[in-house]
């Protein structure tokens, strides 16, 4: 029999994009984990709910990395009145048509 070689994955290993500390530290996670799968991006959050003390960590896929980093750079630099009119335009099509 041949021998057959491993496929490379390391393209999947998960690299921390974020950390994020402190007693708001799971919500600002959450934000940024809906961020990115708005993006398309997948991501793994990872924390102890209730123990500030532990930090939450958000990981992307290594191939994922830099786009992870741009949208973030992107929705950070937009702030947060960006976030409310994407949010209410959401709203204003939501039901868009029904009667």
């Amino acid at each position: 029999m041949g021998e057959t070689e491993p496929n490379d994955t390391s393209e999947l290993d998960l690299v921390i994009l974020a950390n994020y500390h402190g007693p708001q530290a799971e919500m600002e996670a959450r934000a940024v984990e809906s961020v990115l799968r708005a993006a398309g991006i997948e991501c793994v959050v990872e924390g102890a709910v209730g123990f500030s003390s532990v930090p939450f960590e958000i990981s992307v896929a290594r191939n994922q990395f830099a786009a992870a980093q741009q949208v973030l750079a992107e929705a950070l630099a937009a702030g947060p009145a960006a976030a409310e009119q994407a949010e209410a335009e959401l709203e204003s099509t939501d039901g868009a048509g029904e009667d």
